[in-house]
């Protein structure tokens, strides 16, 4: 049984070895969801406790904090981000971290240009919608189909998102509580993959077969949007 330091130096190096294969090669025979479906499973034993996430399981048991988790507690309750990030890991192939979303707030609606993403909630509840395109209507509108639209918490599988599939998606906490969960992506943003956030605006009512119609999804800015970063306390990231 591997240890918590060991699982998670052994996620990472695992999503660099597949994401250097994933984007390097133009094999028509390379099967990439063969190595990102070993990644996601990897990344299903993932658990809160192998990244000494424990922040608010100190706050609900009243247990003293180390000096890091007081900070980090402290700048959560103060501050009015919507949202905060731990970064674990970047290089050029990769970045991985932990967003923590609060109660009553979301991560928008927004697309990863061109990348490749993991999400594996590690405490809390979320909601994750996510849309497939279907059309280009113009260059602020897009015709989307909503492919997912579930639940999510620490027992829930990873959810892998596609360049093609699943790209342009939301995650919003629900139940009051709020949600975290360690998040890789391949390529990392940069000035060339920056993400656009959109607004989801349904065009037509379910079918006969009762699947869900589709909608326009309108590029906007979202000024409400921004977040803040707190200080990992897990094991050492050294590749």
């Amino acid at each position: 049984m591997q240890s918590s330091s060991s699982l998670i130096l052994t996620l990472i190096k695992q999503a660099r070895q597949t994401f250097s294969n994933v984007l390097a090669t133009n094999e028509k025979n390379f099967d990439q969801n063969d190595q990102i479906d070993s990644l996601k499973r990897l990344m299903n034993k993932i658990t809160k406790y192998d990244l000494n996430f424990t922040l608010f399981d100190h706050v609900q048991t009243n247990e003293k904090l180390d000096t890091i988790d007081e900070r980090n507690l402290e700048k959560f309750l103060k501050s009015n981000a919507p949202v905060f990030y731990m970064k674990l890991y970047e290089d050029k192939i990769i970045s991985v971290g932990i967003f923590i979303i609060k109660s009553h707030h979301r991560i928008p609606l927004h697309d990863h240009p061109h990348m490749f993403g993991l999400i594996k909630v590690l405490d809390g509840h979320g909601h994750l919608n996510a849309y497939n395109v279907l059309i280009e209507k113009n260059s602020d509108e897009l015709v989307c189909t909503r492919h997912v639209s579930t639940s999510i918490n620490c027992q829930s599988e990873t959810a892998v998102l596609y360049p093609n599939q699943s790209n342009i998606h939301e995650i919003s906490t629900i139940n009051n509580d709020h949600c975290a969960f360690l998040d890789i992506l391949s390529p990392p943003y940069s000035n060339e993959n920056d993400c656009t956030c959109y607004k989801a605006i349904p065009i037509s009512s379910v079918d006969v077969n009762g699947n869900e119609g589709n909608y326009v999804l309108k590029r906007i800015f979202d000024d409400e949007y921004y977040t803040e970063s707190l200080q990992y306390t897990g094991p050492t990231i050294a590749l």
